[in-house]
C-alpha cells in the first residue's frame, strides 16, 4: 500500500481520503491518555489506598510540571531536525514504544512492587510506597511520551493539512476522541474491577500501534519556506539537549502573541476547577453515578453530533470569531449556574449545558494555533503557548483546594471561576480579530 502524502495545497480528494484515515488511526492513539489511560491509572492508585494530595500530585501537578519541561524541548528539536524521514516521525517513533512500555511496567507494577519490597529487606519503605514508587516512576514516562506525542501530532496536522479544512479535520479528531471515551467507559472501565492489568497492557498497546501505522503511513511533506534551519554541525553537542531561553522569550516579541496565549491560558482554567471537582458537587447536590454518566454520555453524543459543524464554521467564519462565541455562551452559562445551581435538578441542567458547551469550545478551538502561530516554527511557538498554560493550570490548581476549604466545600465557586476566566478569556479573543497580520503564518497557506 503507498503511503498517503499531503501537501498545503494541490492535494487530491483521494490523497486527502487517505490522509484523513491515517491521522485518524494516529488520533485514536494520541486520545488514549485522557479517555482511558488516566481512568485505568485513577483505579489503580484507589486500589493503592492513595491519597487525594498524592493523586492529585500524580495525575494533575507533576504531568503539568513535566510537560513544562519537555514539550518546548520537544517543539524546539523537532522544527529544526533533517532527517531522511522528517522532523516529527523520528520523535514519534521513539514516543510510541516508550509509552507502551511504560503502560506495560505499570500494568505490571503490583507484582513487581512485592518483588521489590522482598529484595529490599529491611531497607524497603514497604510494600505501599513500593508500589506508589513503581506507579510512579512508570506513569512519569508514558506521561512524557504521551505529551510529546500529542504536540508532535497536533505539529504533523499543521505540516500536511490544507488551512483551509483545518476545522473540519479536527472536528472529525474530536468525534473519535469522543468515541473512544464513550466505548471505554460503557463496555471496558468496568472490566478493570477484575483485569486492571489486561486493560492496561491493553490500552499500552492501543496507544503504541495506532502512532507507529500512521507514522509508516504518512509521509511528511517538503518544509515550507521560512522554515528554521536545523542545527549547526559545528554547534556543541551538549547544547542539542535544551531549549535556549531566547527561543522561548522570541515568541512573545510580538505583543498580539501575548494576547494569544493570555486567551489559551484563561480558556484553559475556565473548564478546570468544574472539571476537577465536579464529583464532589455533583455528590453534594444528591446526583448518583449512574445519572452523572447517563448525562456525560448524553453530552459527548450532542458533541458528537455537532463536531463537524462547528469545524466547518471555523473554517468558513475563522476559528477565533467561532471560538469567542462559543466562549462567551459558556460565560452567560457559568454565571447563571453560580447563581441558580442549588439542587439536583439544577445541578443536571447546568452539567449537560458544561459538557456539550465545553465540547463545542474544544473543537473550534482545536485549529485556532494554526490560524495564530507561525507554520514553519509552528511547533516552537505552540509548545511555549502550552507551557504557559501549564504554568497557569499549575497555579490555579494550587488556590482552588484551599479556597474551597475555606469556603466550606462551597462548590459554586468552581462556577464562578468559571465566569471571571471565560469573561477575561473573551476580552483577549477580541482583541485578536481581526488577526494581526504579524502574527498570521509567515508563510501563505
Amino acid at each position: 500500500m503507498s503511503r498517503a502524502r499531503a501537501a498545503s495545497a494541490g492535494i487530491g480528494l483521494a490523497g486527502l481520503g487517505g490522509l484523513l484515515l491515517w491521522l485518524l488511526v494516529g488520533d485514536l492513539g494520541i486520545s488514549m491518555r485522557e479517555r482511558a489511560a488516566l481512568p485505568s491509572a485513577l483505579e489503580l492508585l484507589r486500589r493503592h489506598a492513595a491519597s487525594d494530595t498524592t493523586i492529585s500530585l500524580l495525575l494533575s501537578t507533576a504531568p503539568a510540571a513535566l510537560s513544562m519541561l519537555l514539550v518546548p524541548l520537544i517543539g524546539y528539536h523537532s522544527d529544526r531536525c533533517r532527517s531522511r524521514l522528517g522532523r516529527r516521525t523520528p520523535f514519534l517513533l521513539v514516543a510510541a514504544p516508550i509509552g507502551c512500555l511504560a503502560m506495560l511496567g505499570l500494568a505490571a507494577s503490583p507484582t513487581l512492587a512485592v518483588a521489590l519490597d522482598t529484595a529490599l529487606g529491611a531497607w524497603s519503605p514497604g510494600l505501599r510506597n513500593c508500589r506508589l514508587a513503581l506507579f510512579c516512576l512508570c506513569w512519569a514516562v508514558f506521561d512524557c511520551a504521551a505529551i510529546s506525542a500529542f504536540s508532535l501530532f497536533s505539529g504533523l496536522v499543521n505540516d500536511l493539512v490544507p488551512a483551509g479544512m483545518l476545522g473540519r479535520f479536527f472536528a472529525v479528531f474530536r468525534i473519535v476522541s469522543l468515541s473512544v471515551g464513550i466505548a471505554f467507559q460503557s463496555w471496558i472501565f468496568e472490566l478493570t474491577d477484575q483485569h486492571l492489568p489486561e486493560v492496561l497492557f491493553a490500552v499500552g498497546l492501543f496507544f503504541c500501534l495506532p502512532i507507529l501505522a500512521m507514522v509508516l503511513m504518512v509521509k511528511e511533506a517538503p518544509l515550507p519556506a521560512g522554515t528554521p534551519a536545523g542545527h549547526d554541525s559545528a554547534e556543541e553537542p551538549r547544547r542539542r539537549l535544551w531549549v535556549p531561553l531566547k527561543h522561548v522569550v522570541a515568541c512573545f516579541a510580538d505583543r498580539p502573541y501575548r494576547w494569544a496565549v493570555a486567551a489559551f491560558v484563561l480558556a484553559s482554567v475556565t473548564f478546570n476547577p468544574f472539571n476537577t471537582f465536579y464529583l464532589h458537587y455533583a455528590h453534594a447536590a444528591g446526583i448518583q453515578k449512574a445519572t452523572l454518566g447517563t448525562l456525560t454520555a448524553a453530552g459527548y453524543a450532542v458533541s458528537i453530533v455537532s463536531a463537524f459543524a462547528i469545524g466547518w464554521l471555523a473554517d468558513r467564519f475563522g476559528a477565533v470569531r467561532v471560538s469567542t462565541l462559543i466562549m462567551a455562551v459558556y460565560c452567560a452559562i457559568s454565571t447563571a449556574g453560580f447563581a441558580a445551581v442549588s439542587d439536583a435538578a439544577s445541578f443536571r441542567t447546568f452539567y449537560f449545558a458544561h459538557v456539550v458547551i465545553s465540547g463545542a469550545w474544544f473543537t473550534a478551538a482545536a485549529s485556532m494555533p494554526m490560524a495564530l502561530f507561525p507554520r514553519a516554527s509552528f511547533v516552537q511557538f505552540n509548545s511555549t503557548k502550552d507551557l504557559m498554560v501549564v504554568s497557569g493550570v499549575i497555579l490555579v490548581s494550587s488556590i482552588q483546594g484551599p479556597v474551597l476549604d475555606l469556603s466550606g466545600h462551597d462548590y459554586r465557586f468552581t462556577l464562578l471561576a468559571g465566569a471571571v476566566f471565560s469573561l477575561l478569556c473573551v476580552m483577549c479573543l477580541v482583541r485578536l480579530q481581526p488577526i494581526p497580520p504579524n502574527l498570521q503564518s509567515v508563510v501563505p497557506r
